[in-house]
């Protein structure tokens, strides 16, 4: 794929972000929660999209960092968060997460199945610098897909998002390359206006699997692991549609 075509899928799909990846009540009080209940004092997102999930705290007054590889999501994330003066955005990817995270962090995010966008040799490296980049007893807050469940049901399709209005639809194909690597095709079709049109993108994902993640964040330096199906910590199970993981330091 051309990359001029690469940046305009991100432009057009960052105009409906949020409508189509709105935030959920459970996710917002499991934030919430920790924000209250969790001692947190300030915050990173890895990957922060347009921000949606540093509100909480943003809007709290604490200190947030939070950045993200593509410029338009950066962009919408900056406007967001505008009025949150102790709040800032910046473009940059995994690998610049130790410059972010200085002072030390209480609580890091990444969230958005962001992880499995990196091999996993560097999921490794980035776990590594999450801790680093933690308080003594900081926390991090991961959600990827089930890919065990995944894998297993051969599932080549994810379900189909549109916007509020119904004109935008999202969707989403997943070819298997192998158990390690997955082409991540995507589709977003606009019908409103004269002239209804697609933007298509294509991006390999590389699949994290329960154990395999539990293993990486043991080696990063994280003891209390916490596995959940969902964002309102219902049980982790092989059936889970998603995995959400809460893990602190020692």
């Amino acid at each position: 794929m051309a990359a001029g075509t690469h940046v305009t899928f991100y432009t057009d799909i960052s105009l409906v972000y949020d409508d189509l990846f709105p935030m959920s009540p459970e996710q917002r009080s499991l934030l919430e929660s920790l924000r209250e209940e969790g001692g947190v004092r300030s915050v990173i997102d890895c990957g922060c999209g347009t921000g949606s999930q540093l509100m909480p705290f943003a809007e709290a007054g604490l200190p947030c960092v939070g950045f993200d590889p593509d410029p338009s999501l950066v962009a919408i994330a900056r406007r967001k968060l505008a009025f949150c003066p102790r709040t800032r955005v910046e473009v940059g990817t995994f690998a610049d997460l130790p410059r972010y995270a200085s002072p030390p962090a209480d609580l890091l995010l990444c969230l958005g199945n962001s992880l499995v966008h990196v091999p996993q040799e560097e999921t490794g490296r980035f776990l590594g610098d999450a801790s680093s980049g933690l308080s003594p007893r900081g926390t991090i807050l991961l959600q990827i897909l089930n890919y065990e469940r995944l894998l297993r049901d051969g599932v080549t399709e994810l379900p189909l998002l549109r916007t509020g209005d119904g004109s935008v639809e999202f969707r989403r194909k997943y070819v298997w390359e192998s158990g390690r690597v997955v082409r991540f095709g995507t589709a977003l079709r606009f019908s409103a206006g004269d002239q209804p049109r697609i933007a298509r993108n294509e991006i390999p994902l590389y699949p994290l699997y329960p154990e395999e993640l539990w293993e990486k964040l043991a080696a990063a330096g994280f003891t209390q692991v916490r596995f959940f199906g969902d964002f309102a910590r219902s049980e982790f199970s092989a059936g889970s549609d998603a995995l959400v993981c809460l893990a602190r330091k020692s």
